[in-house]
This record gives structure tokens, C-alpha cells and sequence, in this order.
């Protein structure tokens, strides 16, 4: 099986749709949000209160929040562009041979292999037969 292929479509965005939903559900273990982990930080007074290794870790705390958030903006910004929001996506209807994304071909340099190219390979045969 050629990992660098994606199955189909609803494969590709249940992926992507499942690694967003725990990268939100990690952002939402925190006991508070970003928003209030920056407030403590410009309250000097209450900052200056805490020991050294709670002020890091507050901050280091906020930076991995920072850090989840991109990341779930990144991936819906991927999964918008790769059209993979949409309702009725194509299923791969068991067939393991992958399917190319769209813009997949162009990016990576790979075109969509038929099955029996597929096969040869698995056989050890040359797939070129020029």
C-alpha cells in the first residue's frame, strides 16, 4: 500500500476532521483559557506574586494554547481549501489503490495509478511497460 496516496476523500477529511476535534478537546483540558493566562500575565502585581516556576509555567502553559489553536486553524484552513467540507465527499467503496486529491498531482509530483499498476508492483513486475 502506497501511503503517500490518500484513500478517498471522506477517508482524508474524517482524518483531518478528527485530528481538529482533539486538538480541541485538549485545548478545552485547560483549566483556563488563553485569554485569562495573558491576563494574569500583564497583572504585574499578581504575576510578581507567584514563584518563578508557576510564572513559566503560566507561560509556557498560554504559548501551547497559542500553539493548539494554530493548529486547528491551519487544518480547517486545509480542509476548506482541499474541498473536503463538503457534504457528499466519494468513498473508497473498499478499494485500498488510494486516490489523488485534487492539486495532489501538481504539489507532490504523482498522478493516479490504476489498478493494475498497482498489482505489478505488488508482484515485483515493472509497472512502465514502454
Amino acid at each position: 500500500f502506497d501511503y503517500a496516496r490518500s484513500i478517498s476523500l471522506a477517508n482524508e477529511a474524517a482524518a483531518l476532521c478528527s485530528v481538529v476535534t482533539a486538538v480541541q478537546r485538549q485545548i478545552s483540558n485547560y483549566p483556563q483559557t488563553e485569554v485569562q493566562d495573558a491576563d494574569m500575565i500583564r497583572d504585574k502585581g499578581l504575576f510578581r506574586l507567584l514563584t518563578y516556576n508557576q510564572r513559566k509555567a503560566v507561560r509556557h502553559r498560554r504559548n501551547e494554547k497559542r500553539l493548539l489553536k494554530r493548529t486547528v486553524a491551519a487544518l480547517e484552513k486545509q480542509i476548506a481549501r482541499q474541498g473536503l467540507d463538503a457534504e457528499q465527499l466519494e468513498r473508497a467503496e473498499g478499494s485500498t489503490l488510494g486516490k489523488l486529491l485534487p492539486g495532489d498531482e501538481k504539489l507532490y509530483g504523482m498522478k493516479q495509478r490504476t489498478a493494475l499498476e498497482d498489482r505489478l508492483e505488488k508482484m515485483g513486475l515493472p509497472i512502465d511497460l514502454r
